[in-house]
C-alpha cells in the first residue's frame, strides 16, 4: 500500500493548487476583460467621435457622477459576497447563503432608487456639474450598474471566473455598441444625454442575462432563508461600503473637479487619458478578481504561507505584465488618443503621469483585499480617506494652474500614497509582504 503523502507535502500540494487555479481563473478573467474593453473602447470611440470633446466631457461628468452614486447603492455587500458566500458555499449553509442573497438584492433595489432621486433633486438645485437635462438618463444608470456588480461577486464565490466577467465586461458594452449603430442607422440623433440614456439600457440588459445565469449556477432553488447574519452583514458591508466610496471618489474626483475648476472639454480629454492607462492594471485586475475569494477562505482558515503565496504570485505576475502594457502605450500615447478625435492627442502628457501611478498600483498587487479580506477594513478605510484627502487638496491646488496635467499629477500622488501605506501595514500586521519584492513571511 503506497505510503500517503505527509501534512507537509499535502500542505505543499494545496498551495500549488491554489496557485494553479489563480492563474488559469486569472488568464480565463484576463482574456475576457480584454475582450470587454476592447468593446468598451469601441463604444467609446463611437460616443466621442459622435458628441466630440466637449459632448464627450458631457457624457463623461454624467457616468463619473452615476459611478460615485453606484457605489452607496451596493451598500458594500458586493464586496462583502467575496468574504460570505465563499465560507456559506464550503460549509454548505446554503439557507444563509439564500438569505444573504436575498437581503442584499432588496438593499441594492431600495438604495439605488433614492441615489438617483438625489441625483435628479440635486442636478434641479444645481449642485452638481451635471448639466441640465442629463440627470435622469444618469439615475436610470445607478440600479442596473449596482445589481451587476453584486451579480459578478456571487459568481466569483462560486469561482465562475468567466460568468463573474461576461455580462459586466462584454455583454453590456456590445449591447451599447449594437444600441448606437442601430441609432445611426435610424439616423436618430445622439445627444450626451442620449449616449447615458443607452448606457443604462445596455446594463439593464446586461443584468437580466447574469442574473438568470446566477440563478442556474448558485443553489438558489426554493427553500429556506437565513436572515440571522444579517448584522454582520450590515456591519462588514457598511465599513466596505465606506471604503469603496473612498476607493470610487479616488477614480473619478480628477473628472469631477475638471467638470467645477476647468471645462467639460478639459474633463472629456482626461477622461480619455484616464481610460487608456486604465489598460496598464489588466493583469492586476485579472488576478484581484480570482484572488479576493480565495483570500477569505485562507484567512478563515489562518492559512497564511496561502496568502502570502497569493500575494507573491499576483504582484509579479502582476507588476511584470504592467511593465509591458506600460511600454507601447508611452510609445504610442498621441496615437492611440487621437483614435478619440484630433482633439484628444494633447492629453499625452496627462496619460504619462497616469501611467506611473499604474505602475506602483501593480507593484503591490493585491494589498487592498488583504486588508478587507482579513478583517482589516477598517485600517483600509482610513487609509483610502487620508489619500483622497490629498488627491482632494492637490487637485484644488493644480487643476487650475495645470489643467488635465494637474489632475493627473494629484492622481498619481493619490494612487502612491494609499499604496504604500497599506503594504507597510500589511507587512508589519500580517508579516506578508504584498509587493512584487515578495520578501519572505515574517513569522510571529
Amino acid at each position: 500500500m503506497p505510503d500517503l503523502p505527509s501534512g507537509g507535502a499535502r500542505e505543499a500540494d494545496g498551495h500549488e493548487a491554489m496557485v494553479r487555479f489563480l492563474v488559469q481563473g486569472s488568464a480565463i478573467a484576463l482574456a475576457t476583460r480584454v475582450a470587454g474593453v476592447a468593446l468598451g473602447y469601441l463604444a467609446t470611440i463611437l460616443i466621442s467621435r459622435t458628441l466630440g470633446a466637449e459632448g464627450y466631457g458631457i457624457y463623461s461628468i454624467a457616468l463619473a457622477w452615476a459611478l460615485l452614486l453606484v457605489v452607496p447603492a451596493r451598500a458594500g455587500l458586493d464586496t462583502a459576497a467575496l468574504k460570505f458566500a465563499p465560507i456559506y458555499l464550503e460549509r454548505q449553509d446554503y439557507p444563509r447563503l439564500r438569505g444573504f442573497i436575498s437581503f442584499a438584492a432588496a438593499c441594492v433595489l431600495c438604495l439605488s432608487a433614492l441615489a438617483g432621486t438625489a441625483v435628479i433633486v440635486a442636478e434641479r438645485l444645481g449642485l452638481t456639474s451635471i448639466p441640465p437635462g442629463v440627470s435622469t438618463a444618469t439615475a436610470l444608470t445607478i440600479f442596473p450598474v449596482a445589481a451587476l456588480a453584486l451579480v459578478g461577486a456571487m459568481l466569483r464565490a462560486e469561482r465562475r471566473i468567466f460568468a463573474s466577467q461576461f455580462y459586466e465586461q462584454v455583454l453590456r458594452p456590445a449591447v451599447l455598441i449594437m444600441l448606437l449603430v442601430a441609432a445611426v442607422l435610424l439616423a436618430r440623433p445622439i445627444s450626451a444625454s442620449t449616449a447615458v440614456f443607452l448606457g443604462a439600457a445596455s446594463a439593464f440588459a446586461a443584468l437580466v442575462a447574469g442574473a438568470l445565469h446566477a440563478r442556474r449556477a448558485l443553489p438558489l432553488s426554493a427553500g429556506d432563508r437565513d436572515y440571522s447574519e444579517w448584522r454582520q452583514w450590515l456591519s462588514l458591508g457598511g465599513v466596505l461600503l465606506a471604503t469603496t466610496v473612498v476607493q470610487e471618489a479616488l477614480n473619478q474626483v480628477d473628472i469631477v473637479m475638471l467638470g467645477y475648476l476647468a471645462s467639460p472639454r478639459d474633463a472629456g480629454l482626461f477622461a480619455a487619458a484616464w481610460r487608456i492607462a486604465s489598460l496598464e492594471s489588466f493583469a492586476v485586475a485579472a488576478l484581484t478578481t480570482v484572488s479576493g475569494p480565495l483570500i477569505a477562505s485562507h484567512f478563515e482558515k489562518r492559512d497564511y504561507a496561502a496568502l502570502a503565496s497569493i500575494a507573491r504570485s499576483t504582484a509579479r505576475v502582476g507588476f511584470v505584465a504592467a511593465l509591458l502594457i506600460c511600454l507601447p502605450l508611452a510609445l504610442a500615447g498621441p496615437l492611440i488618443l487621437s483614435l478619440f478625435g484630433p482633439e484628444f492627442a494633447v492629453a499625452y502628457p496627462a496619460l504619462l503621469w497616469l501611467l506611473v501611478g499604474g505602475i506602483a498600483n501593480a507593484f503591490t498587487g493585491s494589498v487592498a483585499y488583504l486588508m478587507t479580506m482579513t478583517g482589516r477594513h477598517s485600517h483600509a478605510l482610513r487609509i483610502f480617506a487620508g489619500a483622497l484627502a490629498i488627491g482632494f487638496v492637490l487637485n484644488l491646488i493644480l487643476i487650475p494652474r495645470f489643467s488635465i496635467i494637474g489632475a493627473a499629477i494629484a492622481s498619481t500622488a493619490a494612487t502612491l500614497c494609499w499604496n504604500v501605506a497599506m503594504l507597510v501595514y500589511v507587512r508589519r500586521t500580517m508579516g506578508i509582504d504584498a509587493s512584487a519584492l515578495a520578501l519572505g513571511l515574517r513569522r510571529g
